[in-house]
């Protein structure tokens, strides 16, 4: 499970850094187009599909690693163990956001499945809208394991 599991963030990693890289080279590619009064009309709509993958990879990423901005200033004054206590509870809330997420992830590609891009006409909306329950599954998947990590910590920091 653990090499998966870095596989999976090697995966994540590279696929949120190509998107992003395609995804500017495109829009600046779009503007000089533009420019030179040959636009390309799909540039700016498949950047965001290109856009909504990215985040959702690199989301996974911060939160894997714990990179995500946090305030604490008020949790690190209290005793470790209702720091524990609140670290649990602040991550069964994140996982209920995930579930929910990925429900209405689901949803929202299901019923955005007929709608077109207006510059690219044979590519559905509901890819775009497919990386909001892919993505949620992701960040699900390291909560789950963040919160198998601080039940089986059984010692609290600064007690022993």
């Amino acid at each position: 499970m653990k090499k998966f599991d870095e596989y999976l963030v090697k995966f994540e990693k590279t696929a949120a850094k190509f998107l992003l890289i395609v995804m500017i080279v495109m829009v600046f590619s779009s503007g000089v187009a533009r420019f030179l009064k040959n636009p390309m009309n799909w540039a700016v709509d498949f950047s965001s599909f290109l856009f909504a993958w990215a985040c959702f990879f690199a989301m996974d990423v911060a939160w894997r690693e714990n990179k995500m901005m946090s305030v604490d200033l008020f949790v690190k004054k209290l005793p470790a163990k209702v720091q524990r206590v609140i670290r649990i509870i602040m991550l069964f809330i994140i996982l209920a956001f995930c579930v929910y997420m990925i429900i209405w992830g689901a949803q929202l590609t299901w019923t955005q499945r007929f709608r077109k891009f207006q510059g690219m006409p044979n590519f559905s909306y509901a890819w775009v809208t497919l990386a909001v329950p892919v993505g949620a599954a992701l960040l699900t998947r390291s909560t789950v394991q963040k919160i198998v990590k601080e039940f089986s910590n059984r010692v609290v920091e600064g007690e022993k």
